[in-house]
């Protein structure tokens, strides 16, 4: 993943005229939206997409705004995950980008200069931020500003294979369960070639069991990198150990952020640090029955993180009240509802989880609903893909036990303190 850093205004100056001068022509605000002579309007919108399925579905969800306000239609544009934050930010530093931008909370930092405070918005038309999960919505806020309504909500999780327990004779996890129970469970399910958990130095990955272990989030509330902190040291220094000291977890043979998923679907390790959005597809692709549980609780209980995405307007909307009002709907109970049961998205609004949980695993409910109640935002800092792409190249060492993990976070905060 790529999203576009937050530039100097010169630097995005300069990139606005080469692309006006490569497109023959200046900048339009009207390509992300306009409304004619008769009162029509229609809107850009950008998603990203892994699919012909997923396309479809989100093309159902623009169409429910023309059904709902037929005075609106909304063109969808597509791409995939990995290239959807650099097309966004090339297009916000050239003023051409589409009314309607989705936005992943983690990342919001890299997009925020280019999107439009919809405070005044959501005062003026109503809206009932109560109908949505708290965290989903904090994850979306900055400087005491929201800059999008969410659609999905994405508390952490501790997967794990029930079958492997069985075999194991290993209790399976309950709520409650310790950091202690954990590292316990890990050394029973690891042996024979197989491990009991997967460990990887993505922020997702990684920094839910670093807080619930020491307290510790990477980024301060006042979104300053803090990885030198001596919590998250202490935190990470464990994390790492799980691979090379206490060799519960596999050795990491690359970058690839697939790997710890892929080696718990695989059957390799017992145990993976996820979100709902993966749920359906682990389960789906796997030959084990799955369980879901909170993760252990450290020192001050169980702890973790969430990251969701949602959809705002972007600074250079001429027709910012048209484009919230698809907002609304595009995040309304409908549309979610319809998401939830293409298996989607876990919803932002609690009224429509249930369609999401039908065709979820048993006990998804429950452990989600534990885990929301516990969740804070993953804060992070506007350059914050450069920092986790830093964490995951310089991270393999530490996992493997060549470079001490303070070295890894103080090389990385000396080189991204300032973003």
């Amino acid at each position: 993943m790529t999203p576009t850093a937050r530039r100097p205004a010169a630097a995005a100056l300069g990139l606005a005229l080469a692309l006006t001068a490569a497109a023959g022509c200046a900048p339009d605000g009207s390509a992300g939206g306009s409304t004619d002579a008769s009162g029509r309007t229609t809107l850009t919108w950008m998603m990203w997409s892994g699919g012909t399925a997923e396309r479809d579905a989100w093309q159902r969800a623009a169409d429910a705004v023309t059904d709902a306000r037929p005075d609106i239609t909304v063109n969808l544009e597509t791409t995939s995950f990995d290239d959807y934050f650099t097309k966004i930010g090339t297009r916000m530093a050239a003023e051409s980008a589409p009314c309607i931008v989705s936005a992943q909370s983690p990342r919001l930092g890299a997009l925020q200069e280019g999107m439009r405070p919809i405070g005044d918005l959501i005062e003026t038309q109503g809206t009932d931020l109560g109908d949505f999960d708290p965290a989903a919505l904090a994850g979306l806020e900055a400087d005491g500003r929201q800059y999008a309504l969410p659609y999905d909500s994405g508390p952490m999780i501790m997967l794990y294979n029930k079958d492997r327990f069985a075999e194991a004779g290993v209790p399976e996890p309950e709520p409650g369960w310790t950091i202690e129970d954990f590292e316990a469970a890990a050394r029973d399910l690891t042996g024979g070639g197989d491990h009991g958990f997967s460990a990887f130095p993505s922020d997702l990955h990684m920094f839910p069991l670093i807080l619930t272990y020491s307290g510790a989030q990477p980024v301060t509330p006042e979104r300053t990198l803090d990885l030198g902190s001596a919590p998250v040291v202490d935190g990470a220094t464990w994390y790492t150990g799980l691979v090379h000291e206490q060799k519960v977890a596999p050795p990491l043979a690359g970058n690839d952020s697939l790997f710890p998923v892929n080696q718990f679907i695989a059957g390799n390790t017992a145990m993976v640090v996820d979100g709902p959005w993966d749920i359906l597809n682990v389960s789906s692709q796997s030959d084990f029955e799955l369980g879901m549980v909170p993760l252990p609780a450290g020192p001050d209980g169980s702890r973790t993180l969430s990251a969701g995405s949602g959809f705002g307007v972007s600074r250079s909307c001429p027709v910012p009240e048209e484009a919230y009002a698809a907002i609304e709907i595009l995040t309304g109970d409908d549309v979610l509802t319809d998401l939830a049961a293409s298996g989607r998205a876990f919803p932002s609004r609690p009224a429509a989880q249930e369609a999401w949980l039908d065709n979820a695993p048993p006990g998804a409910g429950d452990a989600l609903s534990a885990a929301s109640a516990t969740a804070e935002p993953l804060r992070t800092t506007a350059n914050w893909t450069q920092v986790t792409t830093d964490l995951i190249q310089y991270g393999v060492p530490a996992f493997n036990g060549a470079t001490p993990a303070a070295d890894i976070l103080r090389q990385v905060q000396s080189e991204h303190a300032r973003g």
